[in-house]
């Protein structure tokens, strides 16, 4: 059973996020920081749930310095976005690694994390338990490799062509309040969602990106894909355009029912929003 979590970069945006939350359902947090490193071997004395929440660049040598603190009896995780480079080591302490795939927000009811059981033991259950009391919704992976792998997808390539937009929006160099006068919430919402990328911490980003080896084949695949696709739109080729189109729609069609309704809903919400920007 967890009852006291102790949390290393517990002082940052996510750790901060997770103390609070694991305090509103009765348990006891300890953290530390650069600041209060000293503390780092009481921390881990005292836990029975010892996380390690620290900047990707980061991850590994602390947790080189600290993985053979770590007792049996005790479960250890990190909250990195990029899990291979934690290696394919064995481990004689249980180890759940987990993925928050969210930022510090004000409530982190509904939001997803994924789980992987490194090296399973008695505690697993109880983060489990424990991730539910505080609303998360838990997906279950089988590898730190399989994580990466779905991640260069999730966040390597959705991140990065982000970057792209943006940057090639940059390029265009228009007036960009009369291309938001102009768009229409669906259009204003991709924009916007870029934004928040560029608004974010570009170290958290840059790392995400470079640092998941599987990026490299599946942004490879990405861009000769755009490219397929721009000799289609220079050859003038509405036919193998169209062909790839239905080919796409083709392979969501379990899903697409579903996508549109959540995008009619995001769209409906960009809309009040406007309209509150407008009359505010």
């Amino acid at each position: 059973m967890i009852e006291n979590i102790g949390i290393i970069g517990g002082s940052g945006k996510i750790g901060s996020t997770f103390r609070k939350a694991f305090e509103s359902v009765g348990l006891k947090v300890m953290v530390t920081d650069d600041s209060s490193k000293n503390h780092e071997d009481e921390l881990i004395e005292k836990s029975d749930w010892v996380i390690l929440s620290v900047p990707i660049d980061k991850t590994v040598d602390v947790f080189d310095s600290l993985k053979n603190k770590i007792r049996k009896n005790q479960v250890f995780s990190d909250f990195t976005s990029v899990k291979s480079i934690l290696g394919d080591e064995t481990y004689d302490f249980e180890f759940v690694s987990c993925h928050p795939l969210f930022g510090p927000l004000n409530t982190i009811e509904g939001q997803n994390i994924v789980t992987i059981p490194v090296s399973e033991g008695n505690l697993y259950p109880s983060i489990k338990d424990v991730f539910k009391k505080i609303g998360l919704k838990i997906t279950e992976m089988k590898s730190l490799r399989e994580h990466d792998k779905y991640m260069s997808l999730i966040q390597g390539m959705t991140h990065f062509s982000h970057v792209c937009f943006t940057t090639a929006m940059k390029k265009l160099d228009l007036d960009f309040d009369k291309v938001m006068e102009i768009c229409s919430p669906i259009y204003q919402s991709n924009i916007s969602f870029s934004s928040r990328i560029t608004g974010g911490d570009e170290n958290l980003y840059t790392n995400i990106i470079m640092d998941n080896p599987a990026n490299k084949e599946v942004l490879q695949m990405y861009l000769d894909t755009s490219s397929r696709l721009l000799d289609m739109v220079k050859d003038q080729n509405y036919e193998d355009f169209k062909s790839n189109f239905n080919d796409n729609r083709d392979y969501l069609k379990n899903h697409i029912s579903d996508m549109i309704d959540q995008s009619n809903f995001l769209i409906d919400k960009m809309a009040e929003f406007k309209k509150g920007s407008k009359t505010s």
